[in-house]
């Protein structure tokens, strides 16, 4: 945290403390001169001179992070008016090696004159005689607060396009390093820092090594050596997960390289928000056995260019002779990429993969399953390469020629489109049967004065009436089927009351029609038979004597015969005119909704397979 210099409270801006053991953001910054915040071995800055040397000219504030070595403090430096992060040893009495350690982090990160090292100000020594060295204070987050974050605000402020612009100039900062002869060997997105505007910084430089040959070391002429050279677990110096094999077998020969694989496996996390190797120990078996680098295998729903899946590859071989020879050659690919540059060459290969993928596929068989396969990765070669012809006939063959069996997903799709047109269909049977409630009170007019059928028709009706209208909710098959059954029971009734050929027959074509459409009543045989035995059980009846006769022959006449005994003959052929105009005028609504139906498929379909030919391009005959 920064602190204010008029009054010495700490003010809101994050900070991040430029070293990776100890990059954290401070929560909470303490005011100056609060209990715990000035480390013991310091001077207070009370009534400090501003141009007296070492610790004298600063005013300490809160503690921003610690590590095994060391800590980091915000601090005011009262000579110039600014805000700087101070990085002192821990131990009251550090060993010698200890000390030449810290000092040779500082020398290392004051030497490397770049934008993306934190500068070091100074490098001297407190009252108690302990190295401390001042640098720049870095608000922000570090790379690793960003993956790890699930902040939707962060993660928009952060977008993968812009950390990939970070990454490059990561790339070039270390690539910097490596041409004054540092190999950072530490590399990881908890030592990435992203500023609040815009600045990228490559923090913790503490077990960096000197490499090169002899006149790139020159400069670091005085910079303790480590001796890092055991391979034993626990003495390996590094962040396993990130380390490259040769690091981890302790290479005597180390190189730039290694910290190329460390840069591919945080641009495979920067892609996938998944680290390329497990956390811990096993990390060092899973980089020395080697793991699958492609980031669109781990992670295939988040869209990875091919570029960028070669570009991990040869940035996280084992052998490192196979990786990209520096680390401005990384940076480079993936600022190509950035810039929209396509390799054809490697998405023509990725496209000839796809499609022998695809033919494979369907050499095994045409199943659902192997036509998927097909279907998919054809439709990758295609979208690898637009102009290839063979992709395109492919998919267009496999999307307008329908498979052998039909796939699950298309089975559910139907049944939901059944169900839609069984609501619409239950609302037209409820609309036709409302119709029955006309028939009763006009056979009341015309003469039927029989009391068992003038109450269980209208019962009958209004409980089958309550039921049709269920089913146009509740599409089920027993409401369905008992819906069915009640109507079976009003045209028995009618058939009875008004002869078995008179009024039944049209009245069980309709509602057979209306049912057969449905799809709940995927036995036809059952409508068909249903329909059949309401009409002519009354007869079978009659024939058998079981009820009085209502139809006979005298003569060449057929004689209709109804249970009353009078009827009046104008109310009688009003009713049965009303009843054939309402047989007519339904059975042509029905037929007019089935062709309805029929059309609006069909034009679907067609402009379904007229947009998929614009899709892919036809051959030249197929074109004519």
């Amino acid at each position: 945290m920064e602190s204010d210099p008029k009054d010495g409270s700490a003010a809101t801006a994050p900070t991040v403390a430029a070293d990776s053991s100890a990059a954290t953001l401070a929560t909470r910054a303490a005011p100056t001169g609060e209990p715990g915040t000035l480390p013991p071995s310091w001077p207070s800055s009370s009534g400090a001179d501003p141009g007296a040397p070492g610790l004298a000219r600063y005013r300490l504030g809160a503690v921003l992070g610690r590590g095994g070595m060391g800590e980091v403090v915000s601090a005011r430096d009262e000579q110039i008016g600014r805000s700087v992060a101070i990085k002192r040893m821990r131990a009251a009495a550090p060993s010698a090696d200890t000390t030449a350690r810290f000092i040779r982090e500082a020398k290392i990160q004051g030497r490397l004159d770049h934008p993306a090292v934190v500068p070091v100000h100074e490098l001297w020594r407190d009252d108690q005689g302990q190295p401390f060295f001042v640098m720049k204070q870095l608000t922000g987050v570090t790379l690793a607060d960003v993956l790890a974050s699930n902040d939707p605000e962060l993660t928009k402020k952060y977008s993968r396009q812009r950390l990939l612009r970070a990454f490059c100039e990561v790339c070039l900062a270390v690539e910097f390093a490596h041409t004054h002869a540092i190999v950072h060997r530490d590399l990881k997105p908890a030592n990435i820092v992203l500023g609040d505007f815009g600045e990228v910084y490559v923090i913790d430089w503490g077990i960096a090594r000197v490499a090169g040959d002899e006149a790139m070391r020159a400069s670091f002429g005085d910079v303790v050596p480590l001796d890092d050279t055991g391979t034993v677990a626990g003495s390996i110096l590094g962040t396993p997960g990130y380390m490259s094999p040769e690091q981890i077998r302790g290479d005597a020969d180390l190189d730039g390289r290694s910290d190329v694989y460390a840069l591919g496996c945080i641009l495979f996390e920067i892609l996938t928000a998944a680290a390329l190797h497990p956390r811990g120990h096993a990390a060092l078996a899973s980089t020395l056995e080697g793991v699958d680098a492609k980031p669109s295998t781990r992670a295939p729903d988040r869209e990875i260019a091919p570029e960028l899946d070669a570009i991990c590859l040869a940035a996280t071989m084992l052998d490192r002779a196979d990786r990209y020879a520096t680390a401005r050659d990384l940076g480079d690919a993936v600022q190509q990429f950035l810039d929209g540059d396509r390799d054809l060459e490697l998405r023509k290969d990725l496209a000839r993969a796809a499609l022998e993928t695809a033919r494979a596929a369907l050499a095994r068989g045409t199943g659902t399953a192997e036509r998927t396969t097909a279907l998919r990765a054809a439709a990758r070669a295609l979208a690898l390469d637009p102009k290839a012809r063979e992709p395109a006939e492919l998919v267009g063959m496999l999307m307008l020629e329908p498979p052998a069996e039909v796939p699950p997903e298309v089975e559910r799709e139907i049944e939901t489109l059944e169900e839609a047109a069984m609501k619409s269909q239950a609302r037209l049977s409820a609309f036709a049967i409302a119709g029955y409630f006309v028939f009763f009170p006009l056979l009341y007019w015309a003469g039927w004065r029989e009391a068992w059928y003038l109450i269980a028709g209208p019962v009958l009706v209004t409980v089958l009436f309550g039921f049709a209208l269920l089913l146009t909710r509740h599409s089920t098959a027993a409401i369905g089927w008992t819906t069915f059954g009640l109507n079976l029971l009003v045209i028995l009734l009618l058939s009875r009351v008004m002869t078995p050929f008179l009024v039944a027959p049209g009245l069980a074509l309709i509602s057979a029609m209306i049912y057969a459409m449905h799809p709940i009543y995927r036995r036809v045989w059952i409508v068909a038979l249903g329909s059949l035995a309401a009409v002519f059980a009354p007869l079978v009846a009659e024939l058998t004597g079981l009820t009085s006769r209502t139809t006979r022959t005298i003569g060449p006449d057929i004689v209709f015969h109804t249970p009353t005994n009078h009827l009046d003959e104008t109310v009688t052929m009003v009713g049965l005119v009303l009843f054939v105009t309402a047989i007519v005028v339904m059975a042509v609504l029905i037929a007019r909704s089935l062709a309805s139906n029929r059309t609006t498929i069909q034009r679907r379909l067609f402009l379904q397979a007229w947009q998929l030919r614009q899709l892919v391009p036809r051959s030249q005959t197929a074109a004519d």
